[in-house]
């Protein structure tokens, strides 16, 4: 393009998908976030995405243990912050590993 392309496939406000508005959009994703904070019954899933990005920066031989407290916290029943929403298939520990 003659102002050299737009990095990531050319967006031009044309793309309304959550992930373009609400994950790669700094102030998409802030107002996002907030919105889950302040909402009765979805504060646990705001918590829960923004352990999963620190989870994501911690070290490896961290994520052991930082994997473990997410597992106890948000996909245990009777956790403290449990998402009931999530799907057995999207709580379940990955493939060779074994549950705590």
């Amino acid at each position: 393009g003659q102002n050299g392309g737009t990095p990531g496939g050319g967006h031009l406000g044309e793309d309304t998908s959550f992930r373009w508005q609400c994950v790669e959009q700094p102030i998409g994703k802030l107002l996002f976030q907030r919105f889950l904070e302040g909402a009765p019954g979805l504060a646990a899933a705001g918590a829960l995405w923004a352990e999963l990005e620190a989870y994501e920066r911690c070290e490896e031989v961290e994520r052991g243990g930082a994997a473990a407290a997410l597992r106890g916290r948000f996909f245990t029943p009777g956790g403290a912050e449990h998402c009931s929403f999530l799907s057995a298939a999207a709580t379940a520990p990955p493939t060779g590993e074994a549950p705590p």
